[in-house]
């Protein structure tokens, strides 16, 4: 690539460079999948060093545009998945598959679940599942719901939508609900599960669900992989 910096701007080297392979991977340079050249190359190209390369290189990874491949080289990822991830349920094109990593019954207390108003030592369903994106692991959900509201929920399969489920068999539309979002990094329990690398920026998105009458049913947090999904916020109808 014909690379030009400006070394009296005053914006970093680096980032210069960051915002020069980012642009031509936009501009179809480089396309997804293939092997960007190497740190002594760009460095050449750049007539910077192999820090400054480097360092443009991580952040770009850790933005989820670059993939690194140990002992092959610099890939371009592939395209994010786009969608509304905060509404009640994420686009059908994603597919609704859904893998149990853990079910079962716990003690709640009222400071951990007060959105669910549940009483001290009430019986609460632990649900952690991974959720699949066109079958390429996409995020964690934890999801809780008291045992008073569903008590033979555990007798159903929990690998598709918990609250289509909800909805269809016991009647509980959840109709309302409230969502918190924030930025963390991918602890070493989700990185083994996602499949990526330890402290890479992700997205946690917690949503309480109520029924028509305002009563909280369901707590759920989920950890999205930044590197794979982009949250959609759109005004089209």
């Amino acid at each position: 690539m014909k690379a030009i910096i400006n070394e009296e701007s005053g914006i970093p080297l680096y980032y210069q460079i960051k915002e020069l392979i980012r642009e031509g991977i936009d501009n179809g340079e480089w396309k997804s999948g293939d092997k960007i050249p190497n740190e002594v190359d760009l460095a050449k190209d750049f007539m910077v060093s192999r820090s400054t390369i480097r360092q443009a290189i991580l952040e770009l990874v850790n933005e989820g545009i670059l993939t690194r491949k140990k002992g092959v080289g610099t890939f371009v990822s592939k395209p994010k998945f786009e969608g509304n991830f905060i509404s009640l349920s994420y686009p059908e094109e994603l597919g609704n598959k859904h893998t149990p990593i853990s079910i079962k019954v716990i003690e709640g207390t009222p400071g951990k679940f007060k959105a669910l108003n549940i009483k001290d030592n009430e019986k609460v369903y632990e649900i952690i599942r991974l959720r699949l994106f066109n079958e390429e692991p996409a995020a964690i959900e934890q999801s809780y719901i008291p045992v008073r509201i569903v008590p033979d929920l555990l007798e159903n399969n929990l690998e598709g939508k918990i609250n289509e489920l909800l909805a269809e068999k016991y009647g509980l539309s959840l109709t309302r609900y409230k969502n918190y979002i924030e930025p963390v990094l991918i602890d070493s329990y989700a990185s083994k599960i996602l499949e990526v690398e330890q402290n890479q920026p992700a997205l946690k998105i917690t949503k309480l669900l109520m029924s028509t009458q305002g009563e909280p049913v369901m707590l759920s947090t989920a950890i999205f992989r930044g590197d794979r999904c982009k949250l959609l916020f759109s005004s089209e109808e």
